[in-house]
């Protein structure tokens, strides 16, 4: 058996990505605020010196955009 998402020349992780954008999409009014709060991600990077993990730094936010969207 074969994905439909899979037939079309998808990887799970475009499909996935454009079910969560309608999922965003089709979300009732008042939850549009909370939802766009949780959009972008954030890194935390620590260099790891004799085997043993320096202090977290936070790296600048980064919003995931598909291709698709722009």
């Amino acid at each position: 058996m074969t994905f439909a998402w899979r037939t079309v020349g998808m990887n799970y992780l475009q499909y996935s990505s454009i079910a969560a954008r309608a999922l965003r999409r089709t979300a009732k009014p008042e939850l549009q605020a909370e939802i766009a709060k949780r959009q972008g991600m954030g890194i935390k990077v620590a260099k790891w010196e004799a085997g043993k993990s320096g202090i977290p730094a936070q790296v600048s936010m980064i919003e995931t955009r598909s291709v698709a969207e722009n």
